[in-house]
């Protein structure tokens, strides 16, 4: 332990350049100040090539901790316990000190009023302004904006940036450090830190003298990709503090279904644009490298970069308010190899189960595979005989018709995938149905439950489909929208249940379906609302047509009357104002302002079973439901 204590620690996060880190020791070697006079912490933070510091190697004293890889704001609070300096400078590991840095700091603090920090400028070295984009970013406000900042003028906490900034040791500890648990990007970490200094009265005092260059080129692809961060991590701001304006929301404007949806449908619409974009600022690498710029040319390279740029960022705040970014489903379609659950359920049906079924195998996607789960509601036409026989079915039988609700519930609890597709069995799929609802739900995070249009249903997913009745001419059909509209999609209050995709964390979140409706009628209808009023959104594709088979049999006996009593179910657990009044929604938009709580929305099974770790292929011999794999 060095006998005095100095006057300023230098605090310097790093992961994966210990050349940069080594560079850096060497700038300060050759401060003009003294070097008794400060010590430098340096905090690896799980470098694949760990820091190497051998002692005496400096003048100054050196500290070097390691941590397993946690970000730059955990490594700065693991560095601050050790930091000795009345003042503490927190730098990049790949900055550059001009040799009166540390002078300049402590100069400006001992003229400076009290709860001050001090930033210093972070010009680009001139081996970084080579680069075209890097002179694009210099001088303007895309990356730091230093053009806005006042010399000897103090500032809020949005310029509280640690590149090169110093302010007491105490003030950092008592502000409790940064906030590492939620911001663990290199982005963001800093100004929130500040936001809290600020609420202690802290100002930040620009002090350009203080210069230390940036000895680092930013790519365009790394720049867009910083964008996404930054959209993310300032919305995670906006939720820590409940104040959506650190998104730079208007005042009035919440993160709520309404704002995420124009989001989401802001990126779909302009990510091809981005891109191209992107490949314009690829092309002015390769072409003006190693040049200096044209004025004009930089701005309206800046302009078209802030412009284009609200995308990346747009998409950030989409991966924290709905749990995923857009971009890359957008680029290259959804996960393969995951396994989507299929469930149909029957009742006195059997050809049109197997028509069903004979979609199912012959649309079957090697990309993208599914177990069929089928429950048969008591059936006496031969259907559970014919299942029985069907090897890649995992079959559940029930003695007697217990209605679609329940044995949805049923074969939720065999359900292994991580969508679960419920299909009636008088629908019939088309090629690639599959993997074009999953691609909608992979481009949007936000997604709960994404259905198909068709030829008979409710809610606005019918489309004119005339022709229909031969496989050729549905999947011809089917062929022409995906051509015509791919990706396209329209939102939806409601959904129907003849062909829909829902997210298995929404089925976790607000349960199965309610069994009040059985045996059917509204249970897709108080699904797919519960599903909206938990946050998520139901999108319709309109580039997958699934046929939808007219009812027969039992089914369209009862059609009328079900309809009427189960609507009056499902007005009276709503509480719609006009009950009375067959299929009037109107009520709907009073439900969706409300704020609803998991409890008050899940639906529990009436029977959940447990699940189990593989279905065995044999028939169980237990009651209701029977097995069969």
């Amino acid at each position: 332990m060095p006998a005095s204590t100095p006057d300023v620690s230098i605090l310097v996060p790093t992961y994966g350049r210990p050349a940069a880190v080594r560079d850096l020791l060497a700038s300060l070697a050759r401060q003009t100040l003294d070097p008794a006079r400060f010590e430098v912490v340096v905090v690896d933070d799980g470098s694949p090539e760990p820091v190497a510091l051998a002692p005496g190697d400096h003048p100054f004293a050196t500290t070097l901790l390691r941590q397993e890889n946690a970000g730059p704001a955990a490594a700065r609070n693991r560095g601050l316990e050790a930091c000795r300096g009345a003042l503490t400078l927190i730098l990049n590991d790949d900055a550059v000190p001009h040799p009166e840095l540390l002078r300049e700091h402590l100069d400006a603090h001992a003229a400076a009023p009290a709860r001050t920090a001090v930033l210093g400028s972070f010009p680009f070295t001139a081996e970084a302004r080579r680069h075209p984009f890097v002179q694009v970013l210099e001088g303007s406000d895309l990356l730091f904006d230093f053009p806005g900042l006042r010399p000897g003028k103090l500032h809020g906490w949005t310029f509280f940036w640690t590149c090169n900034l110093s302010l007491p040791t105490d003030a950092l500890r008592a502000v409790g450090g940064f906030d590492a648990e939620r911001f663990r990007d290199a982005i963001v970490e800093d100004v929130e830190l500040g936001y809290r200094l600020e609420q202690q009265g802290w100002k930040v005092l620009y002090h350009p003298e203080a210069r230390c260059e940036h000895d680092h080129v930013l790519t365009p692809e790394a720049y867009f990709r910083r964008h996404v961060l930054l959209g993310k991590n300032l919305a995670r701001m906006a939720r820590k503090y409940d104040d959506p304006r650190f998104l730079w929301l208007p005042e009035g404007v919440a993160l709520d279904a309404e704002f995420r949806l124009r989001a989401q449908a802001t990126v779909e619409a302009q990510h091809a644009v981005t891109g191209r974009v992107l490949q314009k600022l690829r092309d002015l690498e390769e072409r003006l490298a190693g040049t200096v710029v044209p004025p004009g040319t930089l701005e309206t390279v800046r302009g078209l970069v802030r412009k284009t740029g609200n995308v990346p960022f747009l998409r950030g705040m989409l991966l924290e308010l709905d749990g995923g970014d857009p971009g890359p489903a957008l680029d290259g379609g959804p996960p393969e190899g995951e396994r989507t659950s299929v469930v149909v359920v029957s009742h006195q049906s059997l050809d049109q189960l197997r028509r069903c079924v004979e979609a199912l195998r012959r649309c079957a996607e090697p990309a993208h595979p599914i177990e069929l789960i089928i429950v048969d509601n008591g059936s006496t036409d031969g259907s559970a005989e014919w299942l029985e026989q069907q090897d890649d079915v995992v079959l559940l039988r029930n003695e007697s018709n217990l209605g679609a609700p329940r044995a949805r519930n049923q074969a939720l609890a065999h359900a292994r995938g991580a969508w679960v597709a419920f299909l009636d069995s008088d629908a019939m799929v088309t090629p690639g149905w599959l993997g074009r609802l999953l691609h909608h739900g992979a481009v949007d995070a936000g997604a709960a439950c994404v259905g198909p249009v068709t030829n008979r249903a409710a809610h606005g997913q019918a489309i004119e489909a005339e022709g229909l009745g031969t496989v050729e001419a549905r999947d011809a059909l089917a062929a022409s929208r995906r051509a015509e509209r791919p990706l396209a999609c329209r939102y939806a209050s409601l959904m129907s249940s003849f062909c829909i995709l829902v997210r298995r964390s929404t089925i976790d979140r607000i349960g199965g379906f309610d069994e009040r409706f059985g045996p059917w009628g509204f249970e897709d209808d108080d699904f797919t609302l519960r599903a909206r009023l938990a946050g998520g959104r139901l999108r319709v594709a309109q580039d997958v047509f699934v046929e939808h088979e007219g009812y027969a049999g039992p089914k369209l006996e009862r059609h009328d009357d079900l309809l009427v009593r189960n609507w009056r179910r499902f007005a009276a657990k709503w509480g719609l104002p006009n009950a009375h009044r067959h299929g009037d929604y109107s009520g709907l938009a009073a439900l969706a302002a409300r704020t609803w709580s998991d409890e008050a929305l899940r639906v529990p099974p009436e029977s959940p079973a447990a699940l189990p770790a593989e279905p065995a292929r044999t028939v169980a011999a237990a009651p209701t439901p029977r097995i069969r794999t």
